[in-house]
């Protein structure tokens, strides 16, 4: 059946001026699930208007154009890189969603990019299960080589009806529909060994125990400087700036990462110590556009992907926007794989770098003297 008027969506994304956040020439702003989506949308002559959700870098916003309903994503990166491409684009910015309080009541039409993490794409898909309308459809695509069983498990969870359709250039469209009633996700709680006591709700990264690199960290802190305020970039559910708080009563912290989850969860962690009067918490893309300057200690846990993608580019924007926001004394305190070698790059930025741990797999590194600021 032809529906009058309908207009076929453009699906090739090379025709858009589309770029990530931070900025990688190796890799594209957008891959063949994308394409796919938009294929099967021209299928279906799809013209209801489409709730986005998880929108890497604004993509299929900008294709979409003006069908978009809302666009939701816990990502401040892609927020920052959807609000570049659309006027880039002469394309409307759509409606920005920040939290599953702000979705419309009722849903007709779901685009989701499907998440690394199955405990966010779960809790996203049990928000939009209760909204979806009785004839609503939710798209859900990725590449099948990031699409694992609990992926599937959640999907067979939450909707009676799931159709994968046919695989193309190794991505997939999974069809959900008739949505049901399922137990929605929990935060998980943990504790340090220090005892501060860790809530992380679904989505924030290393959900169900320390992750072995900020333990490395933690080992190191009996050297850390005894400082007024410290900022903890990337902070996650905030194991750092809380830790620091608690050893260092005269502190204050500044916790920011680029994942409303995280700040969701560190929020929920400060309360849990007693500590949420001394900890300011940012969603943000890393310090940029937030004035943060002087600071004497900067602490930071670098993540070495982006979602399913391997990059060291967030790394090099976080050590660089440290040596910004740093006072001309002050110290930046950083633990990664030690394959990473981090004690060469923060060499083009600082003048003095030492290694602080002799963990076998994880390295702790501290650096002062900020040379001539570089940009990326």
């Amino acid at each position: 059946m032809t529906i009058p008027n309908f207009s076929p969506l453009p699906t090739d994304f090379s025709s858009f001026q589309l770029d990530r956040v931070p900025a990688d020439p190796q890799l594209l702003a957008w891959n063949a699930a994308d394409e796919l989506l938009l294929a099967r949308l021209n299928d279906a002559q799809e013209q209801r208007d489409i709730l986005i959700v998880n929108d890497s870098f604004g993509a299929l916003a900008v294709a979409l154009g003006k069908q978009v309903l809302g666009w939701w994503q816990d990502s401040a990166m892609a927020r920052q890189a959807l609000l570049a491409n659309c006027p880039r684009n002469n394309c409307p910015i759509p409606t920005l969603i920040d939290s599953a309080d702000q979705l419309p009541s009722t849903i007709s039409c779901v685009a989701m990019q499907i998440p690394k993490s199955t405990a966010l794409f779960e809790w996203q898909l049990s928000h939009l299960a209760q909204r979806l309308s009785p004839d609503g459809k939710l798209y859900a695509l990725g590449m099948v080589k990031h699409l694992s069983e609990g992926h599937q498990k959640v999907m067979q969870r939450w909707f009676g009806h799931v159709n994968p359709g046919r695989a193309v250039k190794k991505a997939r469209c999974v069809e959900l529909a008739e949505p049901v009633a399922a137990t929605p996700p929990q935060a998980q709680t943990y504790r340090t060994s220090q005892g501060v006591q860790l809530i992380c709700e679904p989505g924030c990264f290393s959900a169900q125990r320390p992750d072995p690199g900020a333990l490395a960290f933690l080992a190191c802190f009996n050297q850390l400087p005894a400082v007024d305020r410290v900022l903890d970039l990337g902070c996650g559910n905030g194991i750092l700036a809380l830790s620091y708080l608690t050893q260092f009563s005269q502190a204050r912290a500044i916790g920011i990462d680029e994942s409303a989850q995280a700040i969701a969860s560190a929020f929920a962690s400060a309360s849990a110590n007693q500590l949420e009067d001394r900890l300011t918490l940012y969603h943000n893309n890393s310090v940029r556009e937030l004035g943060l300057s002087d600071v004497p200690l900067v602490l930071c846990n670098p993540p070495f992907h982006q979602d399913t993608s391997l990059t060291d580019t967030i790394a090099e924007q976080m050590i660089q926007d440290a040596a910004n926001a740093l006072a001309s004394n002050g110290e930046f305190w950083m633990v990664g794989n030690r394959h990473l070698n981090y004690h060469q790059r923060l060499t083009r930025y600082f003048n003095d770098v030492t290694v602080r741990s002799a963990h076998p797999k994880f390295v702790v590194i501290s650096a002062r003297g900020v040379k001539h600021q570089r940009a990326l």
